[in-house]
C-alpha cells in the first residue's frame, strides 16, 4: 500500500471515531446534568451517591470497564446489549463522560453563586423553576470550555475500542501494520486525524464560552 492508500484506509474509520464520541458525549450529558444537580441541591444520601459514583467510573480506568462489560456482561454472561462491542464501548465511554460532567456543571452551578438563586426564588419561582429558567442556561455557558475538554477526551479514549474489535481509526491503523509491517506512517497519519479532530472543536468551544461569559458578566 502507497502511503496515500494508507491514510484512505485509516480515514473509513473516522465515522467509527466520531459516532463513539458523540453519542458518549451525548449520554454523558444526560447523566451529567442531574448528577450536578443532584449533588449540589438535594439531601446529604444523594450527594454521597453522586460522589461514588463520580469517583468509580473517574478512578477505574476506561478498558478495565470496557473488557468487563463486553466479556464479562456479554460475551460471558450472555447479556445482548454488551454482546455488541461498539454499544459496550459508548456505554461505558458515556457512564465515565457523565461523572466528568458532572463535575464540570457542579463547578459551573458553584460559578454562578446562590445569589442568583434566592433572587429567582424571591421573585416568586419555585426551586424547580428557578434550577430550569435561571440556573442552567447560565451553567451551559460557564460549562462550555470543560465541555470541549470532555469532547476531546472521549475522541481520544475512544481509540480503547479498537481493542474489543470496533474498526475504527484505531483498527485501521493496526491492520496496515499486520499487513504491511509499517509501524511508523500508520500511527503518525492516525495521531494527526485524531489531532484534527479534536482540537478545532475545544479550541472554539473554549473560545465561544469565554467570550459569551463576557458578554453576560459572568
Amino acid at each position: 500500500m502507497t502511503p496515500i492508500e494508507e491514510l484512505l484506509y485509516i480515514l473509513e474509520g473516522v465515522p467509527v471515531t466520531l459516532a463513539i464520541s458523540i453519542l458518549s458525549f451525548l449520554f454523558g450529558l444526560i447523566l451529567g446534568i442531574p448528577l450536578a444537580f443532584l449533588r449540589e441541591y438535594m439531601g446529604k444520601s444523594l450527594r454521597i451517591l453522586v460522589d461514588i459514583y463520580e469517583k468509580f467510573f473517574r478512578t477505574v480506568p476506561e478498558l478495565v470497564l470496557m473488557l468487563f462489560f463486553y466479556l464479562g456482561l456479554g460475551l460471558s454472561l450472555g447479556i445482548s446489549l454488551f454482546k455488541d462491542a461498539f454499544f459496550s464501548a459508548t456505554f461505558v465511554l458515556g457512564l465515565r463522560s457523565g461523572a466528568n460532567q458532572s463535575q464540570i456543571f457542579r463547578g459551573a452551578i458553584r460559578g454562578i453563586g446562590e445569589t442568583q438563586m434566592l433572587v429567582a426564588r424571591s421573585l416568586g419561582l419555585s426551586k424547580l423553576q428557578a434550577i430550569f429558567y435561571v440556573i442552567i442556561p447560565q451553567t451551559f455557558i460557564i460549562a462550555t470550555p470543560g465541555l470541549g475538554s470532555e469532547y476531546a477526551l472521549l475522541v481520544k479514549d475512544s481509540a480503547y475500542s479498537f481493542i474489543l474489535g470496533v474498526i475504527d481509526m484505531m483498527k485501521k491503523a493496526d491492520i496496515i501494520r499486520k499487513t504491511t509491517l509499517d509501524m511508523v506512517f500508520p500511527y503518525i497519519a492516525t495521531a494527526f486525524l485524531y489531532i484534527i479532530l479534536t482540537f478545532p472543536i475545544a479550541v472554539y468551544l473554549d473560545k465561544w464560552g469565554g467570550r459569551k461569559k463576557k458578554q453576560l458578566g459572568l
